[in-house]
């Protein structure tokens, strides 16, 4: 074999350290049906909350009649003695009510929820003063097994195993929320109602991004309506250059054949330092001429069903590769970082180093790619055959990072 295989992957890294969530001692047990917590086991008119057919609680306590549970939240109280399982088997009891505990519309899936509104705050623990973990976007599906039946409740939605707790209000779930739905309450205030008009273009404009080329066009155009008449700004949306980003989308290749031919010809290569990683071509003098070091492993890089046997860093680099019969190479450069290193990545004409400008790359290279933009804005994805994708991650405008995926 005498084809070198990179899987080059250019990355930033922000001030600060990523937060870790606490980890809770969480040892569940799982309910056989759905019911009713209590806050005394006398009587039955104390409701607290209903779970859900296989919800996870901690038993703490039984008498004669009851168990005493701590739910999913935090919630404390009684529920009638059950079958208790130490596993999950995908049950669903009879009279499970679908308002609290959607599955779905052939009613097969967990127990979930969606969010009805913009950016809702996720928070590490069931209050308001809590650190906000994350924003969960509009119609995000929640999967929940417990709801609060008291004014403003928190479900919990992090982890099965409460090791990065996370929380929302209940009063903010429900029914997943259709564009026409949105667009229909959108034009019922248009001109009416400032506020309201504003939010819900906000939404509008959400959904759009998640719908089709003619609904994205339309919501930005709207939304951009709303905020000239309004004469505001929202200093976290760039109307012309989402309107750029979704006009260059709508012009996307879908023929899978043509599109290839596109991607060949645009010819993506790699230099460090002025050399040109080549394939077929790198050796461990070439290595140690860019300056990297030579390391027993490079913690967390991903295999794709082979094993190399030479490792090599710098503060920029990660190299990992090995030799085949023939005394040519096999690997790939796992990292590359931006600003620690002279590497520039060629993409047709164009020559992308750290800072390169996003409103270029969606000009020139719009109608190859792919965007999760209410989810990762300003990360973007060029389809690699079948078994991979280029990812091209841009801040305050310039790029700062690329990575190529394999699923493999």
């Amino acid at each position: 074999m005498n084809i070198f295989r990179f899987i080059i992957i250019l990355i930033s890294f922000t001030a600060g350290q990523i937060a870790v969530g606490q980890i809770k001692e969480w040892k569940p047990v799982y309910t056989s049906q759905w019911g009713h917590l209590i806050s005394s086991p006398d009587d039955s008119m104390s409701v607290i909350g209903v779970f859900s057919t296989e919800a996870s609680v901690m038993l703490l306590d039984s008498t004669d009649t009851h168990y005493r549970i701590k739910v999913s939240n935090g919630d404390i109280g009684y529920i009638e003695k059950q079958p208790l399982g130490r596993a999950m088997f995908a049950k669903r009891s009879e009279g499970e009510p679908a308002q609290y505990f959607y599955r779905g519309r052939e009613g097969f899936q967990a127990p979930h929820q969606y969010v009805q509104v913009s950016e809702l705050r996720v928070r590490e623990e069931p209050n308001t003063s809590a650190r906000v973990v994350r924003k969960a976007r509009l119609n995000e599906m929640m999967f929940i097994d417990y709801v609060p039946l008291y004014a403003d409740g928190w479900v919990y939605v992090g982890d099965h195993f409460h090791e990065q707790p996370a929380y929302i209000q209940f009063k903010f779930l429900g029914m997943e929320v259709s564009y026409e739905q949105v667009l229909s309450a959108y034009l019922e205030v248009k001109g009416k109602d400032v506020e309201q008009e504003l939010t819900l273009g906000g939404r509008l404009r959400e959904l759009g991004w998640n719908g089709t080329a003619e609904q994205r066009k339309e919501a930005l155009q709207y939304y951009e309506q709303s905020l000239t008449n309004a004469g505001r700004e929202n200093p976290k949306v760039d109307i012309a250059f989402e309107k750029l980003l979704a006009g260059r989308l709508a012009e996307g290749i879908t023929d899978y054949e043509r599109y290839a031919v596109v991607l060949k010809q645009l010819n993506m290569h790699y230099l460090v330092k002025g050399t040109r990683l080549t394939d077929g071509k790198i050796t461990d003098k070439q290595m140690e001429a860019l300056g990297m070091l030579k390391v027993d492993d490079i913690p967390g890089s991903p295999e794709c069903g082979w094993e190399p046997l030479y490792f090599y860093q710098s503060p920029g680099v990660q190299v990992a590769f090995e030799e085949n019969q023939e005394g040519k190479v096999l690997g790939g450069v796992y990292q590359i970082q931006f600003g620690k290193g002279d590497v520039t990545l060629g993409l047709g004409k164009e020559y992308l180093k750290e800072g390169y400008s996003e409103q270029d790359f969606v000009t020139k290279f719009g109608h190859l790619l792919a965007v999760d933009w209410v989810g990762q804005p300003h990360v973007y994805r060029i389809a690699n055959g079948d078994a991979g994708v280029y990812i091209f991650t841009f801040k305050d405008s310039g790029l700062v990072g690329f990575e190529v995926v394999y699923f493999c």
